[in-house]
């Protein structure tokens, strides 16, 4: 009897030791918590208030927490406020980019305008900022981004709108295309429709092969170019000849892509088998070649 009693005053006074041990951990945490808190972080204050603070550690902690949510319409207004009253280059760019991930249609005024900044790097950031809203009005004002001064700009711009799908951009690729924006390339071969080949192809030899290769690459992979038009691609190709080509086409017959028909499988074995190389030529094959 004294030896069960025993044990359950012992056990009584095992479970309330264990349960200080447990509130003395969480007091310590909540401590630790405190006093490595960054600035600003987990401020019971509104984030488009606290972008009105001199301290600009604080201002770009503010901005790097700004994202997509139930508040994005008031605070996108907040940072185009502070974008319009002039900031340091470092504010302005984690403004723009914090612009990006609010995804606002409040913010497409301050960012047109910025895509007209005086540094390339901030336009780079507001014409994706732009892009990210996918509203095909904005697709104007993204095209023009394809005439900018900075080849910086012009890469990017052909880069989104083949993101955004922008096939009324076509005409105003190819020239971009013609002036040496070798990414829009790709953009042309997701976007262009059968007749956009030709004009495509017309910068074959003029433009450095690997560039033309990843416009070819997109156009043989989309279901709705006709496989009569790829296959005029790969006998082009194949007059094209050398290491590349060869490489380009062996590629997508080791692995072909979903809309790659046995046919076309079949020609590019073909027109491969048929290029001869040179030993001693070098090859391009590299891995932006691949399907």
């Amino acid at each position: 009897m004294i030896s069960a009693r025993r044990s359950r005053i012992l056990l009584s006074f095992g479970t309330t030791l264990a349960s200080c041990v447990v509130l003395a951990a969480d007091a310590a945490h909540a401590v630790d918590a405190e006093l490595f808190r960054l600035p600003g972080r987990e401020s019971a204050q509104p984030l488009a208030s606290r972008l009105s603070t001199h301290d600009q550690t604080e201002l770009l902690i503010a901005l790097d927490e700004l994202s997509a949510s139930a508040e994005s319409d008031r605070n996108s207004r907040a940072v185009a406020d502070l974008l319009r009253a002039g900031q340091p280059d470092v504010v302005t760019d984690h403004a723009l980019d914090a612009l990006a991930r609010m995804k606002s249609r409040e913010a497409r005024a301050v960012l047109t305008a910025f895509c007209r900044h005086r540094r390339a790097d901030a336009r780079v950031r507001a014409y994706t900022a732009l892009a990210n809203l996918r509203d095909s009005r904005d697709i104007p004002v993204i095209i023009e981004g394809l005439r900018d001064s900075a080849a910086t700009v012009r890469s990017q711009v052909a880069v989104l709108l083949g993101q955004l799908q922008a096939k009324d951009a076509v005409p105003d690729l190819l020239r971009a295309l013609e002036l040496g924006v070798h990414t829009a390339a790709a953009a042309i071969g997701k976007l262009g429709d059968a007749a956009s080949v030709q004009s495509y192809g017309g910068q074959l030899g003029r433009l450095p092969l690997p560039v033309m290769l990843e416009g070819y690459g997109q156009y043989l992979e989309r279901p709705d170019i006709p496989e009569s038009v790829k296959l005029e691609i790969i006998a082009g190709l194949e007059q094209v000849s050398g290491a590349t080509v060869k490489a380009f086409l062996n590629a997508r017959v080791q692995t072909p892509g979903k809309n790659t028909t046995p046919k076309l499988q079949q020609a590019m074995s073909i027109s491969a088998g048929r290029i001869r190389v040179d030993d001693s030529e070098p090859s391009t094959a590299t891995q932006e070649l691949q399907p």
